[in-house]
């Protein structure tokens, strides 16, 4: 009888412990900036909205441009349908500069869609919403625009740079 009472006793504890609340911050999508050439220094910049300007640069192919997609998820951790409001603070880094031969290049001027954050500096905290949660896992997306600036002594090769992203759920009402 004891036996079967230890069981219960453990079946019970664990079937009442909730998951722990949960943040992600997931890049949906890359920050694109083309195909292109470098004589010897340039930039190309990449809007929020998908706008591209550049300078010192050859244009080879401009149908793989775009801003960056990120995805904020919020995972309460139970099932309640509680409606709640969740702050948090974004960070984005500054992003490691890419070097390979005779080839630099470094990603500067962060640019956002997100109200009030139209250009971010590495390390500046971002303060975001997700209003009117009701589900197990809530979500908001924005986009990261940036400048790609390139020098070039010789050779070439593709340049992919992450940016880095952390998140800190501040508030929960």
């Amino acid at each position: 009888m004891l036996l079967v009472l230890g069981c219960l006793t453990v079946f019970g504890t664990d079937a009442a412990i909730a998951d722990r609340p949960d943040l992600q911050v997931i890049n949906s999508s890359p920050l694109r900036f083309g195909t292109f050439a470098v004589p010897t220094s340039g930039f190309r910049e990449v809007s929020p909205s998908g706008a591209v300007s550049s300078s010192g640069i050859f244009v080879i192919d401009d149908s793989g441009t775009g801003p960056a997609q990120f995805i904020v998820q919020y995972d309460r951790g139970n099932n309640s349908r509680k409606l709640i409001t969740v702050s948090i603070d974004l960070v984005m880094s500054a992003a490691p500069v890419f070097n390979n031969g005779g080839l630099v290049a470094r990603l500067t001027r962060y640019q956002t869609d997100l109200p009030g954050y139209g250009v971010v500096d590495a390390g500046q905290a971002i303060r975001i919403e997700i209003p009117n949660c009701t589900q197990r896992v809530c979500a908001t997306s924005f986009q990261v625009g940036g400048r790609l600036n390139v020098t070039r002594t010789f050779g070439g090769g593709i340049v992919n740079i992450p940016i880095p992203i952390d998140g800190v759920a501040v508030e929960v009402r």
